[in-house]
């Protein structure tokens, strides 16, 4: 085999033949798999841990005319197979398809559990507020829904490292397991501090461990059809979130928090018992996998960290005050928050499936994830200071989430295409730890200007930092093509 060190390939214009393709491309290490005559393949090639040489099989039963060879490569007839220098097969290219749409569906479960439990907590905060259970503020308590929104985050970059090392399944099993003994402790709290450590902290960390696994999965079996894919796989998370948002409000009522919460633990057990059964990796296990801290010399990659930085400042405000400002604000009831609260969480999951939708065939991915985060903050800005009314805080919630799922649905897609989808788990782990501050200070800190200064300046808080990050994102979409009307 050649030395891995050789200079840098040509195209197969530049080429010329096959057998300078089979010169120039049997020593590249690949960071994506893909065929030889697709550009975006070759442009991808980059360090991997082991060189990589196309493997072309010569068998005596396929006919002659049809056999895999180096010029059916070049036509774009035949997908490469990658060997390691030991000869251990890497992985096909993604089949787009077949047993991948039950990895969708295991994907989506996980996000309708995780998250849409997650999303659940201002209907929890309502119910303690107007109760007076801890006999805290409004601060405080938010302080525990963005525990477990920030942990999540927080942790990535080791809930990404070991599923690449010790595998997906595994460690969506542990990460499953701390969210069921998370919220059976938090359902014997008697001090908010109690909530803060388990359906807080717990929560986040658990989350952390099975959402970067079942997020990136959808990556490894699809391609042309990826953004798509990744949106039906986290709209379970809106999904969720209008599921257990009416459901918890219901139980609240009709018992209490702590069964509620024993109720919500055995549901993650039942349900996430039947994903782990059917969650498949394309990808094995690299037991000597590192972080890659050189990752934040890329422009590309250091502009995505400071865009989720921002992005998330706001990114949650909505979900977590919106029934407080239906019933404080406005005059609704809790029944009424709640709802508004899952009309919200079924908006975000609409819109991330049909922006995925819209992304793989019409906009690009990066221009996707560009104008949703430009039109979310449009809609806080210019449409919620002026809700007044059931009606309006409702369509508020419904139309903004629709575009600012696009953020939830588009990143990972984005990442994947800028970096491979071999080392996704740990590049997203690093990236999504940017929005653990912004998830972590973003609504206390919308709190405390609610408390002091009142419901508009917090409103204003969110949406400007919403669309501060749109200045980074369009510095991302324009490193990769300066044509304004370039599909990226």
């Amino acid at each position: 085999m050649h030395d891995s060190t050789s200079s840098s390939p040509k195209t197969p214009s530049e080429s010329g033949s096959a057998t300078a393709l089979e010169e120039n491309y049997s020593t590249v290490n690949y960071s994506t798999v893909r065929t030889l005559a697709d550009d975006d393949f070759i442009k991808a090639a980059a360090s991997l841990d082991t060189p990589a040489v196309l493997k072309v099989s010569d068998d005596d039963e396929t006919p002659k005319d049809s056999r895999p060879s180096l010029e059916n490569l070049e036509k774009g007839e035949q997908e490469p197979v990658l060997i390691d220098e030991e000869g251990d097969s890497h992985i096909d290219p993604p089949p787009d398809g077949g047993y991948g749409w039950v990895v969708v569906f295991a994907s989506f479960m996980t996000h309708v559990i995780v998250l849409g439990i997650q999303y659940s907590w201002g209907v929890y905060q309502s119910y303690f507020l107007l109760n007076n259970t801890f006999n805290t503020s409004q601060t405080v308590l938010s302080f525990v829904g963005t525990l477990a929104a920030g942990g999540m985050p927080l942790f990535g970059i080791p809930s990404g490292r070991l599923a690449e090392r010790f595998g997906f399944r595994t460690m969506m099993t542990i990460g499953s397991i701390i969210l069921v003994v998370a919220l059976v402790i938090a359902s014997f709290a008697t001090e908010v501090w109690h909530l803060l450590l388990t359906q807080g902290l717990m929560f986040g960390i658990g989350s952390s461990f099975t959402y970067f696994p079942a997020v990136s999965l959808p990556s490894q079996w699809f391609d042309k059809k990826r953004s798509v894919a990744t949106g039906i796989a986290v709209a379970g998370s809106g999904i969720g979130g209008f599921i257990f948002s009416n459901v918890v409000g219901k139980l609240l009522v009709l018992l209490d928090f702590r069964w509620t919460l024993r109720i919500m633990a055995l549901i993650i057990l039942v349900v996430m018992g039947v994903v782990l059964f059917l969650v498949k990796a394309r990808i094995p296990p690299k037991p000597h996998s590192s972080t890659n801290w050189g990752m934040f010399k890329d422009l590309r990659f250091a502009l995505l960290f400071i865009m989720g930085f921002l992005a998330t400042f706001g990114y949650m405000i909505p979900f977590v005050y919106i029934p407080s400002y239906g019933v404080k604000v406005i005059g609704l009831s809790q029944e009424q928050g709640s709802l508004i609260l899952s009309i919200t969480n079924f908006g975000s999951a609409v819109g991330r499936v049909m922006l995925g939708m819209g992304a793989d065939q019409y906009v690009g991915k990066i221009n996707m994830l560009t104008l949703c985060m430009f039109l979310s903050s449009v809609c806080i800005l210019l449409w919620w200071p002026f809700t007044n009314s059931f009606g309006t805080l409702l369509s508020f919630g419904f139309v903004n989430t629709f575009f600012s799922g696009g953020f939830i649905s588009m990143f990972p897609v984005v990442i994947a295409d800028l970096f491979g989808v071999e080392r996704m788990a740990s590049v997203m782990g690093m990236l999504y730890t940017a929005s653990a501050v912004g998830n972590f200070a973003g609504s206390p800190l919308a709190g405390v200007i609610i408390e002091s200064k009142g419901w508009v300046p917090a409103i204003l808080y969110a949406g400007f930092l919403t669309l501060s990050s749109v200045i980074f994102l369009l510095a991302v979409r324009f490193t990769v093509s300066r044509k304004i009307l370039a599909r990226v």
